[in-house]
């Protein structure tokens, strides 16, 4: 009788180290998930066509009515130092794209012992689909961390539809980051979690000073606010008026390279009420020489030709109702 510890003929079972690998993945996914006691309900292997668990959640001890699905990647394969790739098959991309639920890929990276997320339904659907697939490739940044603490305090409000639940100094620090992304999830929660705060509303001046038109959006919303846009609303009570003066001030002495970097946002709906340019008319009215600064910058044939269009089109606006001009220089008070 041969010794059952002996494996010479190769016949016994073998379990592969990937194996434990991706348990250790699932694993920590899902305790990042219960954590915040939302519900993990992993996917047999045997029914997993793109997904390996879905994800009930839970804010506090509501049950939202809400599910979403997750992929998860294991291995240090997958991962470099500042980003996570993957092949996806051409089955699998149209899988995620036509899937009802949201779904986020996890990379878990084991010798960081955390793992990364993507949103796997966007990526689906951000180019054509080859019949090779395509490699998903992200980078690894602060807000797409998926462990115990962001899945609570970032991933689940994005889910749920709102910001991160971060305070104003990490929202601050995000605002400040080198990636653009980052830079944009950071200013809008601060307008949106941190607008009580005359800290925010600096902050988001500041980033649009240092960025011009690579600044977010939320950062030029925030300007046509602090000017008292009625369609953004006028600063909260929080905010005392000193500070709001100061702010003003600041905006009301932007000089023509300041005034160049706001056209930038103007999009192809030009001036119509709610567009990105009527934001402007609660900005421009109350630079005291906004007209010579609108006529160098329409006349000048070094700065791109959009961009002159819209100065001379907002010279053209005032020029044909002054008395309308002149109510926004009211508005700010």
């Amino acid at each position: 009788m041969s010794d059952p510890g002996t494996r010479s003929d190769g016949s016994l079972p073998v379990r592969k180290k990937s194996n434990a690998v991706e348990r250790k993945g699932i694993s920590f996914v899902r305790d990042a998930v219960e954590e915040a006691n939302c519900v993990f309900k992993e996917i047999d292997r045997a029914s997993d066509y793109g997904h390996d668990a879905l994800v009930l959640l839970v804010d506090g001890e509501e049950v939202i009515p809400l599910e979403f699905a997750l992929q998860v990647k294991s291995g240090r394969s997958y991962c470099q130092p500042d980003s996570c790739s993957f092949h996806a098959t051409r089955a699998q991309l149209n899988f995620w794209a036509r899937h009802p639920l949201e779904t986020l890929g996890v990379v878990y990276d084991p010798e960081a012992t955390c793992s990364w997320w993507v949103d796997l339904k966007a990526e689906a659907k951000s180019a054509p689909i080859e019949e090779q697939g395509r490699t998903v490739r992200f980078e690894k940044q602060v807000w797409n961390r998926f462990d115990a603490g962001s899945f609570r305090s970032i991933v689940l409000p994005l889910l749920l539809g709102e910001p991160p639940r971060i305070d104003l100094r990490t929202a601050k620090d995000w605002l400040q980051s080198g990636s653009w992304n980052t830079h944009d999830l950071g200013a809008r929660t601060l307008i949106s979690r941190h607008r009580t705060a005359a800290g925010a509303w600096f902050a988001l001046l500041e980033a649009f000073e240092a960025r011009g038109r690579d600044a977010s959006f939320a950062a030029y919303r925030a300007l046509a606010r602090i000017m008292n846009h009625p369609e953004e609303g006028v600063l909260p009570d929080n905010v005392k008026q000193s500070d709001r003066n100061t702010l003003r001030r600041r905006i009301t002495e932007f000089s023509e390279s300041e005034v160049i970097e706001l056209l930038h946002f103007v999009d192809e709906n030009g001036f119509e009420r709610g567009s990105a340019g009527y934001g402007l008319f609660g900005i421009l009215p109350a630079i005291p020489n906004h007209v010579s600064i609108l006529s160098r910058i329409s006349s000048s044939p070094d700065i791109d030709e959009e961009i002159r269009g819209h100065a001379s089109l907002i010279l053209d606006i005032r020029a044909n109702d002054p008395e309308w001009w002149d109510l926004w220089k009211r508005s700010v008070r």
